[in-house]
């Protein structure tokens, strides 16, 4: 099968189509047939070396963390799929493998694609949309009365987020770029700030403050925090972790740390949101299995609105 690979870290243009076997199904789990991916910041950070020793330095490597396809292979002990399910899910998000003509995946990191959503949108949800769901919930405790700062509103997660803590009753302020500004009001954004307009300024105090821009240094926000407040750093780098896991217990002001993994019961509950129209899954732009670097380029330029998704080479059969 072909798969994308780079055999050293660095920018889009290490990546390069390989041929490699196919993989067999792992005991409890499946081999899905890519129909779509989703491209996210770990992508990035672990083919440009910045996430040891968390991502080891072997090669060669395969990016890519989301899957949605078509279920080809049944491991012997694997109970919840059948062969020509759809399904959708992640991988490591360390040890990607996802931008593959075939992925092998643990059944307990997939779940069924609802009817009435595409494959696309399916490959939006298990990175980014499980991030906004633990950011808002878990981490931030968005609810009612509860004033919530979503910085980098128009991003893909920031715009899962602005739905989710609206939905949770929240008061939500979104900060972008001007091209942004729509997408996060249409999101739910009770006020949209474009952070370059002459006179920009955040008043708070947030019950929660979400970093999906990763733009926003703690020390910055703390001031903006209520008294108990909650900062939650979506995409940590390893010091920003290690640096919050010492320091928290003295803060009254949390700085806390985003960490996901794919779990069936979190998919099916985004699932069947965006299956009801409750949320919506932002797709900024699709590019074919061909044209992985393109779209890596792309996404690495940053400021898009929404999320940039890779088509399976059999998406269209």
């Amino acid at each position: 099968m072909r798969v994308w690979q780079y055999r050293k870290f660095g920018g889009p243009e290490v990546l390069a189509l390989a041929e490699t076997p196919v993989p067999a199904p792992p005991p409890r789990g499946v081999v899905v047939e890519l129909r779509a991916s989703a491209l996210n910041v770990l992508d990035t950070r672990s083919r440009k070396g910045l996430m040891f020793p968390f991502v080891n330095r072997k090669f060669p490597k395969t990016p890519g963390i989301d899957v949605a396809g078509i279920v080809v292979a049944v491991g012997p002990d694997a109970r919840r799929f059948k062969l020509g399910d759809a399904v959708f899910g992640a991988g490591s998000a360390f040890k990607g493998g996802a931008l593959a003509e075939r992925v092998a995946l643990p059944e307990d990191a997939l779940a069924k694609l609802p009817e009435g959503v595409d494959f696309d949108a399916a490959a939006t949800l298990p990175t980014t949309g499980l991030a906004a769901l633990l950011a808002v919930r878990d981490l931030g405790k968005a609810g009612p009365g509860k004033k919530v700062l979503v910085h980098g509103g128009s991003g893909a997660a920031g715009l899962v987020a602005i739905q989710l803590a609206k939905r949770a009753g929240a008061h939500v302020t979104s900060v972008s770029g001007a091209s942004g500004l729509t997408a996060a009001r249409e999101a739910g954004a009770d006020l949209a700030l474009d952070y370059r307009a002459p006179g920009f300024r955040l008043d708070g105090p947030y019950d929660a403050i979400l970093n999906f821009s990763g733009a926003l240094p703690y020390d910055r926000a703390r001031p903006l925090l209520t008294s108990k407040g909650r900062f939650v750093e979506a995409s940590p780098t390893i010091p920003k972790f290690l640096g919050s896991l010492l320091a928290n217990p003295f803060r009254a002001r949390k700085h806390l740390m985003l960490q996901t993994v794919a779990k069936t019961a979190a998919l099916e509950e985004l699932g069947g949101l965006v299956a009801s129209g409750l949320v919506k899954a932002e797709i900024a732009k699709t590019y074919p299995f061909e044209a992985v670097a393109a779209a890596f380029t792309e996404f690495e330029k940053g400021g898009t609105v929404g999320k940039i998704v890779v088509r399976g080479p059999q998406a269209a059969a």
